[in-house]
């Protein structure tokens, strides 16, 4: 859904009346929070005219739209965030990160593993199909991924170019087949020009259902001619590669910055679908500035799956947080002693803490490989 809001004290004759002085829009995708998928109220396409800033134009919009995703059953709302500052105070925590991989690929690139499978080059038109069924297979195996638009298979397929929806006749597609012939991941890319310094293949869309697809999809990157660097955008914080290559010196990283930010709005719902570790019980206390999560709730984990409760008469909690911290806290964004030590999250003691963490820390991170 699409919002606009308008000012008609403008004078029309500099002005056209029906130019927005701000917008707003939100639409449903799912997201994977480790032990299943979950609808997701997602907001995108933010903003407000400068002549109208700090006018409570962006609040309004905000807490009124949490509001009524939270009446419409939605466990949490998602954003990407062009300024971090901004959307701490409606009770979003950065949930996930991403960075650009450069790639050096003078010469011969060396991998530990020795290849697997094969890697067959196509026009991006074939990926009409494989495209959407390799993502929907990597969302459905990755903690923190959020579901795709219908404009990603189109710029896959080159009927839509990167920045307009005009047809991209540089894009250049490969998939990866495993040893029994089934596609397990697919790449597009696009040469910069040779202008670029040094020649760069830049990477526009990497899908892997398995880890060793991305891994072979990513030598064959490194093998093709006339090229000294690749860059894959969209990688994870804690990108494996590094332990593939023989020479690891040969990657570096750019542009890291925050990915998802993440608004629980049902802490029953959103925790009861994320992945725990072993077996307990603890309390936490949340407050909520918008009052949408705000309460204490038992957490009651047997052998990894959670069953969760809002207390009416809670004793003191084992631990208190801010709404903001349960963004990260839900995806595994960080440790539990990261954010004890950020000031996020406040245990009642040591103790306390340690059973936190032995139950709510998780391998890897969440990661999403596309934005809205």
């Amino acid at each position: 859904m699409l919002t606009g809001v308008f000012d008609d004290s403008r004078p029309t004759e500099l002005v056209d009346a029906l130019t927005p002085v701000a917008t707003y829009a939100s639409f449903t995708r799912t997201m994977n929070l480790g032990a299943k998928l979950l609808p997701a109220h997602l907001i995108t396409m933010v903003t407000v005219r400068p002549t109208h800033r700090r006018r409570g134009i962006l609040r309004k919009l905000l807490s009124t739209d949490l509001s009524e995703a939270k009446d419409a059953g939605f466990a949490l709302a998602v954003l990407t965030a062009t300024e971090a500052t901004i959307y701490g105070r409606f009770g979003f925590g950065r949930a996930t990160e991403q960075q650009v991989l450069e790639l050096d690929v003078r010469g011969a690139v060396d991998f530990h593993a020795a290849a697997t499978g094969s890697v067959v080059q196509l026009a991006p038109a074939k990926l009409a199909d494989i495209a959407p069924e390799i993502f929907a297979r990597f969302h459905e195996s990755q903690r923190g991924s959020i579901g795709r638009q219908e404009s990603y298979t189109r710029m896959a397929t080159g009927a839509w170019g990167d920045e307009q929806p005009e047809p991209d006749t540089k894009l250049r597609a490969a998939v990866y087949l495993d040893a029994h012939g089934v596609i397990q991941g697919y790449v597009t890319h696009a040469f910069a020009g040779w202008e670029s310094t040094p020649p760069t293949l830049k990477v526009r869309d990497l899908v892997a259902a398995t880890s060793q697809s991305r891994r072979e999809l990513l030598r064959f990157l490194a093998n093709l001619d006339l090229v000294e660097r690749v860059t894959v955008p969209m990688v994870t914080a804690n990108d494996p590669l590094t332990w593939a290559l023989v020479d690891p010196s040969r990657i570096s990283y750019t542009q890291r910055q925050h990915g998802l930010w993440v608004r629980v709005l049902d802490v029953v719902a959103a925790f009861e679908a994320r992945e725990y570790r072993g077996s307990g019980t603890f309390t936490l206390q949340v407050q909520d500035p918008l009052s949408l999560v705000a309460g204490t709730y038992r957490f009651t984990l047997t052998e990894g799956t959670a069953s969760i409760g809002l207390l009416e008469n809670p004793e003191p909690a084992d631990a208190s947080c801010e709404v903001t911290a349960l963004g990260p806290l839900l995806l595994g964004a960080c440790t539990v002693t990261d954010l004890v030590v950020a000031g996020l999250l406040k245990p009642a003691s040591p103790a306390a803490s340690a059973t936190l963490g032995s139950l709510l820390d998780l391998p890897g991170l969440p990661h999403a490989i596309n934005g809205f």
